[in-house]
């Protein structure tokens, strides 16, 4: 199972542009030259959703179910704080952080 903790730390020391979350597939580090799964076992939907709810608010989550994207600001002490882009497709929930 994949941290938050580690991939806000990979996220930071690769520079890179994004990390995406897509049920079935392991997560993707996005930098200015590639996009490249990161090497460990594809995340399942629960997980994906369950990773998203560690980062979102209810209120972040209730909007996510009923407008079908949200975006918000994350911050954790003592690192800058981090985009996180989420939404909805064939009632599968998919999210980025940048």
């Amino acid at each position: 199972m994949y941290h938050l903790d580690h991939l806000f730390t990979l996220l930071t020391i690769e520079k890179a542009r994004e990390l995406q979350f897509r049920p079935d597939h392991p997560p993707v580090i996005v930098s200015e030259r590639e996009e490249r799964p990161l090497q460990g076992p594809p995340i399942s939907r629960d997980e994906v959703l369950g990773l998203l709810r560690n980062l979102a608010t209810s209120r972040q989550m209730r909007d996510l179910r009923v407008s079908g994207s949200v975006q918000f600001v994350y911050t954790t002490r003592g690192r800058a704080p981090f985009l996180i882009r989420a939404h909805m497709a064939d009632d599968q929930v998919m999210f980025d952080i940048s």
